[in-house]
């Protein structure tokens, strides 16, 4: 009986032992919060983040005229995450040269063909408009600032560009896609792929950057969806990052909202 209980109180003791050793090698009661370092140059982050014990790696580079060179645009974990010390910390930063790259000949592709190639290469399009073409849906023309691209022209990754596209003979209408729900991206992609354009955004709270504005979605459009007009037709958007504005889309009437134009 005595063994057994030696043989108890053994157990308890190292379970105690363990445990107590467990905590403090990973630091379980200790967490870091980490710093806010986007849109410092990378010096004073990295100093930054070395003084709260963490480290940093950079994982991307990518070219934004909006901000100054050398700057963080990006961190994950994000700034205010709990992390614990000598976490590493990713970086992307504002590229000190911009990278060019060739448009490619999409004239008499499709729509969607033409879309799809030039995201592939890092290009933004910006707007789709729609001319009158014996065609229907093939590019006519691939414009950038007003003026058409020519074969063989390089231009900075992230470059907006038009699309001028064939809207066929006649006065065909066609119907307005449903974006409620949808991201921004996935609705302009959704607009594009149907003939149709994004026209005005309206945020319920204006987001505090992009990584902010991703988490926003569509809960209101004009026109409504199903709706028939003529190709190129503005779809204005409303967005939220809030799930209730989904529940009772009948409440929320565009004559209720005013709008400046």
């Amino acid at each position: 009986m005595f063994q057994l209980v030696v043989f108890v109180l053994t157990i308890v003791i190292l379970f105690i032992a363990l445990n107590i050793w467990l905590k403090a090698y990973t630091r379980h009661d200790k967490a870091l919060r980490v710093p806010d370092v986007t849109l410092q140059h990378l010096e004073e982050a990295a100093l930054s983040l070395k003084n709260n014990a963490l480290r940093f790696e950079i994982i991307d580079s990518i070219r934004n005229a909006n901000h100054p060179a050398g700057v963080v645009l990006e961190q994950r974990p994000s700034a205010g995450s709990k992390v614990k010390e000598n976490r590493i910390i990713y970086l992307t930063i504002n590229s000190q040269e911009e990278k060019y790259m060739m448009v490619p000949n999409v004239k008499d592709f499709s729509q969607r063909q033409a879309i799809a190639t030039l995201q592939a290469l890092g290009f933004k399009i910006a707007d789709v408009r729609f001319a009158p073409s014996e065609y229907r849906d093939l590019v006519i023309d691939v414009q950038h600032e007003g003026l058409s691209v020519s074969n063989g022209a390089s231009l900075p990754v992230g470059t907006a560009l038009d699309l001028i596209v064939g809207q066929g003979a006649g006065s065909e209408k066609i119907a307005i896609p449903e974006l409620i729900g949808k991201s921004l991206d996935s609705a302009i992609i959704i607009a594009h792929e149907s003939s149709v354009n994004i026209g005005d955004i309206y945020y319920d709270v204006e987001p505090d950057n992009k990584r902010d504005a991703n988490k926003y979605f569509v809960y209101m459009q004009d026109p409504a969806p199903h709706m028939h007009y003529n190709v190129g037709k503005r779809v204005n958007v409303w967005m939220s990052k809030n799930p209730d504005m989904l529940l009772s889309p009948d409440s929320l009437l565009i004559e209720d909202i005013e709008i400046d134009f």
